[in-house]
Formats: C-alpha cells, sequence, structure tokens
C-alpha cells in the first residue's frame, strides 16, 4: 500500500492525536522538548485561531509523518507557527514525504511553507525535490556536552574567557554576592516565571511591549509550559542573584539528553557585571554535570559573539514546497515583483551605520578587509586574498572593470562582493570576479547576516551601474545560506533574480584510511594501479612529489606535459605559475609528477587547505597512455592526503567526467544567479524572456518528451541576457 496523506481539523488541541504524536516524535527524534505535545498543545490553546489542521502520512497502518499547517493568503498553507515556537511543528524525515501532501489539501493550493525547518530534525531540503525553494531564517547555535567543562571552556576563544574572568573579579570587587540558583520544583516554578517576566518588562523589551510580562496570555503560556514540564523534572530555571536581587534569569526545556533554552533576560542597570553572560557560564557548568553526553540547544538568531560559546551551529530555513515548476516560477516572479515596489521589505539594523568602499585592485585592500578576505579561505582557498590577488593580475591585469564592493557596519567589514563589470556597445554586464579557473564562487559574509543585511551592497552595486543589464553569479554552491541570502538580497535590491545550473561536482568524503578507501574500489582500478604501477617501475619509471624548494622543477615539468597533453593552451600563461608560487609558499601545494626515462609523462595539482584537497589540474602525455599515469598519480596523491593531510574531503571541482566518479564518493552541483535589472530596457527585455521561457519550459518539454537527463545530470541553463 502507497503512503497517503490525510488532513484533519483540530479544535485548539492535537486531542485523541496526542499520543500518536509523541510516539512518532520519539521514534523519530528521540522525543525533541519543542515538538511534545505539552509544547504543541500548549501553542494551540493560546495561539490557534481555528484553522489548523493536523496531517498524517500514513502506510499500512504506520504512521510515517505528521505535521501542523494551516491556511493564510489564498492558495498558500504554512506551517501553525506563533512566535513562541523556534521550530516548527513538523515530524517529518525527508522531502520526499511531502510530496503529495499538497494536493490532498482543501481548496487549490499552490504553495505549501513548513517554516523553521531544523534540518537536524528532518531536513527537508534537498536537491531534485519537486517544486521546492529555501531561505535563510537563522543561525542557530548548540553546545556539545561530551567531556567536562573544563576542556569545553579551555577551547573557548581566548577574547570571551578574557572577559567572563574581567565580569567575575568585578563581581568580587564590588562585594556583589553573586549566588547561582537551578529551580526545578514544579510547585516553585509559577514564581520563577513570574520573577522572569517581572524582570524582562523591566528592561528594553518591555518598553516595546515585547517583553513575557508586557502581555498576559504570553506569561500564562510560559508558565503552562514550565510548570507541565517540571511535573516530570524536565523544567529548568536559572538564576542568578546579586543578594537579594534577581539580576538574571533564563527559562529552558529538556529531556535526557537535550536543554533547549526558551527564553534569557537580564537586570540592565547591572551590565557593567554582564549577568546575563556570567548566567550562562554557570548554567553550561551545570548542564555538563546533568545532562553528560548530551547537548544545549538555543534556537536563536545568534551573533557573533554568542557563536563564541557554541561547538556547533546551523541554519534554520523556511522551506516553500509548489504544486509543480510552473506554479513555482509564476509565484516567485510575482514575490520578487512585490520587493521591488517595497512590499514586506525588510530594512538593516537601522541603529548600525553602514558605510561602501569599493577597491580597483585586491592590492588596494586594507589591513582589516584583507583578513576578512583571508578568513573566508576557510570555506574554499577560491575565496581568498591571494587567489583574488592572483586572479586578477594574471587574467585581468588593465580590465577597466574589476570592482570589489566592502559593506562596513560600524567601521568593520561585514560583506564583500567581487565583481567584474563589462561594456560592450550599449551593452552592461556585471559578472562574478570567476571565470574557467574559478571552481566555487561567494561573497565574502561574516557569519549571522540575514538577506536584508546584504541589501545596501546590491543597492550600492546598482548606483554604481545604474544602466547595467545583468548581474551574474557564479559558480556557487546552491545549499550554501550566502547563495540563498543573495537570491533574496537582489529582490529586496530592486532586481529579478533566476537561479541557473553551472556543472555537476564529484567529491569525497572521507571516512576511512587509505588501505580501507583502496578495498572500497573496484577490482579493476585496484589492478591497473598495480599492474601499472609494476610496468612503470620495471621500465625505469618512478613519482614524486615535488618538494616546495623544487618547485621551479615541477613547475617546468608540469608545463612540459601540459604542452604535450591533449589539453589546449592555456589562454592566460601566467596565472598557473602564479597560482602554484601562492600556494607553495602557503603550504598548500601537493604537486605530483610521473617521470619516465628523465622525462615528465604526467602531472597533476593538487591544492590542500583547511583539511580539504582540491583536484585543481590533472594533465598526462598521451604517447605513455599505456602506462595510466594519470591513474598512478592519483592514487599517489589520494594516499598523502588521506596518511599525511589528513583531510576529510577530496574534491574533483568542476565537471561530470566519468573518470572522476571512479575516486569519488558523492556529487553535488554548482550553480549561478542571474539577476535582471528592469530599469534597463535591455534588462527589461530579457527578463521578459526569462520569465516566459521558465514558464513555458515545463509544458515544453512534455511535449517535446524529453530523455530524462544521463546520471542524475541537469541540463545547463543559459540565462537570457
Amino acid at each position: 500500500m502507497d503512503p497517503r496523506w490525510t488532513v484533519h481539523p483540530l479544535q485548539g488541541s492535537l486531542g485523541a492525536y496526542s499520543d500518536s504524536w509523541d510516539a512518532l516524535n520519539q521514534r523519530l527524534f528521540d522525543t525533541h522538548p519543542l515538538l511534545r505535545s505539552h509544547f504543541v498543545d500548549a501553542l494551540l490553546k493560546h495561539y490557534a485561531n481555528g484553522t489548523e489542521h493536523l496531517c498524517m502520512l500514513q502506510c499500512a497502518g504506520v504512521i510515517e509523518a505528521m505535521c501542523l499547517i494551516r491556511p493564510g493568503a489564498p492558495g498558500l498553507w504554512t506551517t501553525f507557527l506563533p512566535a513562541q515556537a523556534p521550530m516548527g511543528p513538523a515530524l517529518i524525515q525527508t522531502p520526499a514525504q511531502v510530496e503529495g501532501l499538497i494536493r490532498q489539501l482543501p481548496g487549490l493550493v499552490g504553495e505549501l511553507d513548513f517554516l523553521c525547518n531544523d534540518p537536524d530534525y528532518g531536513n527537508l531540503i534537498a536537491e531534485g525535490t519537486n517544486g521546492a525553494n529555501h531561505v535563510a531564517h537563522s543561525l542557530t547555535m548548540n553546545i556539545d556536552l561530551q567531556g567536562d567543562f573544563a576542556s569545553y571552556w579551555a577551547n573557548r576563544p581566548k577574547k570571551l574567557i578574557q572577559n567572563i574572568e574581567r565580569y567575575r573579579r568585578r563581581e568580587l570587587a564590588d562585594h556583589a554576592e553573586p549566588r547561582f540558583v537551578q529551580i526545578v520544583d514544579p510547585h516553585e516554578m509559577d514564581a520563577a516565571v513570574s520573577r522572569y517576566a517581572t524582570l524582562e518588562a523591566d528592561g528594553w523589551k518591555g518598553q516595546h511591549g515585547t517583553a513575557v510580562g508586557s502581555d498576559e496570555r504570553q506569561e500564562v503560556f510560559y508558565q503552562e509550559i514550565m510548570t507541565r514540564f517540571a511535573k516530570t523534572q524536565q523544567a529548568i530555571a536559572f538564576e542568578l542573584w546579586f543578594g537579594d536581587e534577581l539580576v538574571a534569569s533564563r527559562l529552558a526545556i529538556a529531556d535526557e539528553g537535550m536543554i533547549v533554552m526558551l527564553k534569557t533576560t537580564y537586570r540592565e542597570a547591572y551590565s557593567a557585571y554582564a549577568p546575563g553572560r556570567l548566567l550562562l557560564r554557570l548554567a553550561i557548568e551545570r548542564a555538563f554535570d546533568t545532562h553528560p553526553g548530551g547537548k544545549i540547544e538555543f534556537y536563536t538568531n545568534a551573533s557573533h559573539d554568542q557563536l563564541a560559546w557554541s561547538t556547533g551551529q546551523r541554519w534554520i530555513r523556511h522551506v516553500s514546497f509548489y504544486r509543480n515548476r510552473s506554479v513555482q516560477n509564476i509565484l516567485s516572479t510575482l514575490r520578487i515583483g512585490r520587493q521591488i515596489i517595497g512590499v514586506n521589505q525588510r530594512k538593516p539594523d537601522a541603529t548600525a551605520e553602514h558605510t561602501i568602499k569599493v577597491f580597483l585592485h585586491p592590492s588596494e585592500f586594507t589591513p582589516e578587509v584583507r583578513r576578512f578576505f583571508v578568513s573566508a579561505e576557510s570555506i574554499s582557498f577560491q575565496l581568498g586574498f591571494d587567489w583574488y590577488k592572483n586572479l586578477v593580475d594574471t587574467v585581468f591585469p588593465k580590465h577597466p572593470g574589476v570592482q570589489v564592493f566592502v559593506l562596513y557596519r560600524d567601521e568593520v567589514p561585514i560583506a564583500a562582493l567581487p565583481i567584474l563589470v563589462s561594456k560592450k556597445f550599449l551593452a552592461t554586464r556585471i559578472e562574478s570576479l570567476s571565470n574557467y579557473y574559478t571552481a566555487l564562487y561567494a561573497p565574502v559574509v561574516r557569519p549571522g547576516l540575514k538577506a536584508f543585511d546584504l541589501v545596501p551592497l546590491i543597492k550600492a552595486v546598482r548606483h554604481a551601474n545604474p544602466w547595467f543589464d545583468s548581474l551574474s553569479l557564479a559558480p556557487m554552491d546552491p545549499n550554501s545560506s550566502v547563495y540563498r541570502m543573495l537570491l533574496n538580497a537582489m529582490g529586496g535590491a530592486g532586481l529579478m533574480p533566476f537561479q541557473y545550473y553551472s556543472f555537476g561536482n564529484w567529491y569525497l568524503k572521507v571516512k576511512s584510511n587509505w588501505s580501507s578507501y583502496l578495498l572500497s574500489r573496484t577490482g579493476k582500478q585496484r589492478n591497473t594501479i598495480s599492474r601499472m604501477g609494476k610496468k612503470l617501475a620495471g621500465d625505469g619509471g618512478w613519482l614524486e612529489l615535488i618538494k616546495v624548494e623544487d618547485l621551479e622543477r615541477g613547475l617546468q615539468a608540469y608545463e612540459q606535459v601540459y604542452a604535450a597533453s591533449w589539453k589546449k593552451s592555456e589562454p592566460h600563461q601566467a596565472f598557473v605559475p602564479g597560482l602554484l608560487r601562492t600556494c607553495a609558499r602557503r603550504g598548500w601545494l601537493r604537486l605530483g609528477v610521473v617521470w619516465l626515462e628523465g622525462k615528465a609523462i604526467a602531472a597533476q595539482i593538487w591544492i590542500v587547505a583547511h583539511g580539504k584537497a582540491d583536484i585543481y589540474k590533472v594533465a598526462y602525455d598521451e604517447a605513455y597512455k599505456a602506462y595510466s599515469p594519470g591513474t598512478l598519480l592519483t592514487a599517489m596523491l589520494m594516499q598523502h592526503v588521506m596518511e599525511v593531510d589528513k583531510v576529510s574531503e577530496v574534491d574533483y571541482l568542476i565537471g561530470d567526467d566519468p573518470y572522476k566518479q571512479t575516486w569519488m564518493s558523492d556529487r553535488r552541483e554548482r550553480w549561478g544567479i542571474i539577476a535582471y535589472n528592469p530599469r534597463s530596457p535591455r534588462g527589461l527585455v530579457s527578463l521578459v524572456r526569462e520569465v516566459l521561457w521558465r514558464s513555458l519550459k515545463p509544458i515544453v518539454a512534455r511535449l517535446r518528451k524529453l530523455r530524462p537527463p544521463v546520471s542524475g545530470r541537469k541540463p545547463a541553463h543559459k540565462p537570457a541576457r
């Protein structure tokens, strides 16, 4: 029997479905506290409007998925998600389970939004899901309670440790008489919540009317939640007192393996002591004793300072499913149109000062901007200062359109966008500062930013080039937060963005040692490595990993092999030598050469940085193909990066070449974003062509009965220009 969704109206509670809900939560997510019926029922009791529905996916009488949704605008349904719920009440493991639900909902429904989807508890994002989209909502954080508190604290940033010690010394010097209290007794919980509400109402949240104590319904809600959970020893109120005065409070719910921080507040008159931070340190220390091996989840939009406490972080996202691709294109276009005319457009933090600076060459970077780009190398070396300097020096040395826009907040760089402006006749196109040498592109973004934070950056690019036709950024990781941020920021800045496929990318997740990995390869591949290795050695050949001091000899060997290979000549002769010298200086270069009778017959350039090995360039002399020198060299370098460099990933970068699949374990894709300027005549014409093509493409595809793409590949889409 096939799985089937059923939809059931609710009357302010889960009612008879509570036990089934809790059983599924336990089976799927180890009884996540925020998904327990206690929490969900309290949300329904206090914040439901009577339109809520429970959806159940069943197969052969077994419940496989459940979620709470309700109708919104015409044709739209969303997760039931009051402001008091940090994650959406959905017990769904995979996006494939969602397909089919949208057609079971009452009326003609075009879009179904799952709000605040936590990827660690039912990731609804996956490539290939029919008609799905997602937007980053908040960067949450957690603390792993493995080991002991002393080890955890010793691994915090030095600045955080120093600041906390300074606050503690200030406490003692001023005789603050600090006292830490942990309340778990259900009979004391109402009073603890009331104290919390009073404390929060006295601060800035009270002035804005968002404090728990400013809303009687909200205070009753939290009292009910905390009391319900306390009855099973699963609610905690952490308090910090200075003498007889409460100065900080936290409310949390828990299970055996997890503590979820619900609310936090502190007395602002004592901000010089940072009581909220001091309380957090005490609460974490206690959690290592009460929940060893578990974790603390915060479900907050973590700032840079807050992330210093964390051992892990992830993006909470809003995920949208559509009836089909055509509906998705139409609704997405309408949504972008509303953003352009200012509907629902959020603004950056008004309390912070934003400025923009434009640099025409990486050599112009100030020290703080240079450090900002260096920090991005942890994602990919191609996002760093050294990469861009070599690229501009060797590929675009005299190009007048090189521009690096840097966004500052309070004089600190928070985002940077390297672009290339090209003008030809009456057309002006803006593209990412990249070319065929680039396997991954992304703006440099400080952790914790949202899409609306990037709007000033995109607007600055528009204002500097008011009549440009299009802005195209590629190749990018479509599953990265910055990719989704850019899509939304472009719409917020008055552009019309669309996504397009760039290329496939094969990579290896290193989960074993070299010996085990080799055993996992095909018998034919292992036989080739063994047989050809003996043949090469028997004929006087050998493999060499070039040392840094022999770089120029290795570079000469690489160029000799490349000239004898099947590959076209490099159009920019200085790029690869510049890259090799830069990587050698940074300790990243792994240059392998196969020699036979003193002649280089194969060469490969691997770049190892931040635990990842990128296979950047490979070439061999076709006259010596019988020795399989490329296979032998790949095997040698693979063994080296596994055993010596201890990398966690090996990346074949660009393309779906069949030989790459024999070495790698997984495939992902790189995509681009093209955004049209509707205020430019050429941009407007291109925009109309793009919308028409994307709307008609599914119909044309069905009519032509195109064959399915090979090996999961998606045909590249050439954006309208």
